[in-house]
């Protein structure tokens, strides 16, 4: 089934099981669970992507130290039989959030499959949440909290798994299971239990629904710019009590909140937190939400009669008179100029020119060095790719 079929019988509808082949393979996949365990060997890093957690069937382990996989472990059956045979409890699962930007090739494979989801029903104003699991003989109720405040779409990489969702009450829960090479979906609003009888290694996609996760976003965008404004020493206000009063009576706002809440209505109407949200979108744009994206390679401004080829889409967003945000492969960066404009006709995914050639089109000089410059970064980004004198990269 394709994407437009999928989003046309089931996105926000109801939960279902198909068959669609991941974007990412098992073998990768495990490779990635090693290389993202390596710093967690030591104890729990905290604040840190990807965050690993080792659970067991009596809770989560905070220092599994050798209990995750390492180099050793060559696939994930290899692995989950080892520490199976040293745990005293039956069953674990290993998760892994926010794993794929430590490999630029599966994270773009996992960033195109999404967009063509994203075509058919909107794109994602919020980061999406990617996880990797390998569990056996493992049951998690994580879900069955509170209803999901996210659309969840699983790819099972290899082995099988169920799950139980439950809806609104009075509705009969639902079970659905699915093995190697199937997808499962349900939107918001379920609680979910999900069951690992068997083997299995699973790539999980979260994206955003609920309405106060916007509400939490944009708050905390509007936090960091009256940050900038005011600064801060770490400490909180002692204030007295009662308050005092103005010569009219009533109590004066304290004037430590009060300069917050000047500096918070002063970044608004500069429009300081509207930029940072354009930004911010362009970035999830060119990432098809997934967040965090790689980091940019080193890169250099190219030589006037360097080749290059355009291999990546360019997300432009206006952004006031003469002013653009440029984002490619989950970075932003502000584009000033009407040539600007000019430079971003010429950049079409698949086109190949010379610096030069490119400089000729816009109409600038063969001493100019804004277009060398923004090549260079372009570069960086990965959207565009150096080629040698035969045309090759």
């Amino acid at each position: 089934m394709t994407w437009d079929g999928f989003a046309a019988q089931y996105w926000g509808r109801r939960p279902t099981r198909l068959t669609a082949p991941s974007p990412l393979d098992a073998a990768r996949a495990h490779e990635l669970v090693v290389e993202s365990a390596e710093p967690f060997r030591a104890g729990t890093v905290y604040r840190a992507l990807p965050k690993v957690r080792l659970h067991t069937s009596r809770g989560w382990l905070g220092a599994p130290g050798r209990l995750l996989p390492d180099a050793e472990d060559k696939s994930a059956q290899q692995y989950l039989a080892r520490v199976g045979g040293e745990l005293d409890v039956p069953g674990l699962l290993l998760s892994v959030r926010q794993p794929l930007h430590l490999d630029h090739g599966v994270w773009t494979a996992v960033r195109d499959e999404l967009a063509g989801l994203w075509r058919a029903v909107g794109w994602p104003s919020l980061p999406v949440e990617s996880e990797l699991t390998e569990a056996e003989q493992f049951t998690w109720d994580r879900g069955m909290g509170a209803p999901c405040e996210h659309a969840v779409l699983i790819w099972v990489l290899d082995g099988a798994m169920e799950v139980e969702l439950r809806p609104e009450a009075g509705h009969a829960p639902i079970e659905l299971v699915a093995s190697t090479g199937e997808l499962l979906y349900w939107p918001e609003g379920y609680r979910s239990r999900e069951r690992y009888p068997q083997r299995c290694v699973a790539l999980r996609v979260q994206v955003p629904r609920a309405r106060h996760l916007v509400t939490a976003a944009v708050r905390t965008l509007l936090a960091d710019a009256v940050h900038e404004r005011l600064g801060h020493d770490g400490s909180v206000p002692l204030l007295p009590f009662p308050a005092p009063t103005t010569p009219d009576g009533p109590t004066a706002v304290a004037p430590e909140l009060a300069r917050v809440g000047e500096a918070a209505g002063a970044a608004l109407a500069e429009g300081g937190p509207a930029r940072a949200l354009r930004a911010r979108w362009a970035a999830l744009r060119s990432a098809a939400g997934l967040d965090p994206a790689p980091p940019p390679r080193p890169s250099a401004p190219p030589a006037a009669g360097r080749r290059f080829k355009v291999v990546e889409e360019i997300v432009r967003i206006p952004d006031g008179p003469g002013r653009w945000i440029w984002a490619v492969g989950g970075h932003s960066f502000p584009v000033g100029g009407a040539a600007g404009k000019r430079i971003a006709e010429q950049l079409t995914v698949g086109r190949e020119l010379t610096v030069a050639e490119l400089c000729h089109a816009v109409g600038a000089d063969e001493h100019n060095t804004a277009v060398p410059a923004l090549l260079g970064k372009l570069a960086g980004l990965r959207a565009v790719e150096m080629l040698d004198e035969r045309g090759q990269e």
